[in-house]
């Protein structure tokens, strides 16, 4: 057994419900309850979020419930790229990993080197440059955001889109850094909005920078319900392009 690095896969991060006592009670605290003696250097992998009318015990967004417990870290790529350098680098790791792929995400393409290469865990990356506003998101909702920064472009609106990559260990200084620049923040994010990821990241953002703000920190999220099954009313429960678009023009007081 010495040596063995386990990769467990989560059927849907959905399925995990089950086995958070295992998770949370025993992986996330043996570290600490062994008084350092016990690495445990296990991986929790599988596709999280709604995949297009799978109801509301199979779309749910849980990285927030991980990222509550001390002794986890929690990764959520947004790119092939992202997602098989996090990968590698997690199976590296020493600690328990949570890590989430964005489901509607695996038909997604992208450059992905032939070669060996590592993505740092706990390291942030900026996916696109700009002076306006500053967007944090992460997983599939990079994707959404990257969508609606193209639109705001052709408006003359330049933003900024900050992906964490990484939730627990959060990269905090790349986020402090691009608000202090632009001066406004929207974080988007998939899951609910009650004590979700959004509310931690605004809470940084004022703690670190609210003299640099010039309006309040927004935020985009899923709707605070059980997803719906129907396909016009799961895509209103969604974050959407529209919606990031809308909440950029508020921050900027266009609207």
């Amino acid at each position: 057994m010495v040596g063995l690095r386990p990769i467990v896969e989560m059927m849907t991060w959905n399925f995990s419900i089950l086995a958070m006592d295992q998770i949370i009670n025993g992986a996330a605290k043996m570290f600490y309850m062994s008084g350092g003696q016990m690495k445990i250097p296990i991986v929790f992998r599988g596709p999280g979020g709604a995949a297009h009318q799978l109801g509301a015990q199979h779309s749910q967004s849980l990285e927030s419930w991980y990222c509550h417990v001390p002794g986890l870290k929690v990764v959520a790529p947004s790119t092939p790229y992202d997602a098989k350098g996090l990968l590698k680098s997690a199976i590296r790791d020493d600690d328990p990993m949570i890590f989430f792929e964005g489901e509607t995400l695996y038909s997604s393409k992208g450059e992905v080197p032939d070669g060996e290469y590592l993505v740092p865990i706990g390291v942030a990356d900026i996916k696109r440059e700009g002076r306006d506003v500053t967007i944090v998101a992460w997983s599939k909702m990079v994707a959404v955001t990257m969508k609606a920064a193209d639109v705001l472009a052709s408006q003359g609106i330049s933003c900024e889109i900050i992906d964490p990559r990484t939730l627990r260990p959060l990269d905090e200084a790349p986020i402090v850094r691009s608000v202090r620049k632009t001066n406004r923040c929207v974080v988007v994010e998939e899951g609910w909005p009650h004590s979700g990821l959004g509310a931690q990241v605004a809470y940084i953002i004022h703690r670190d920078a609210f003299g640099d703000l010039d309006a309040p920190v927004t935020r985009v999220s899923g709707a605070d319900v059980p997803m719906p099954y129907a396909k016009n009313l799961e895509h209103l429960a969604m974050p959407s392009p529209e919606r990031v678009i809308e909440a950029v023009r508020q921050v900027l007081y266009l609207d």
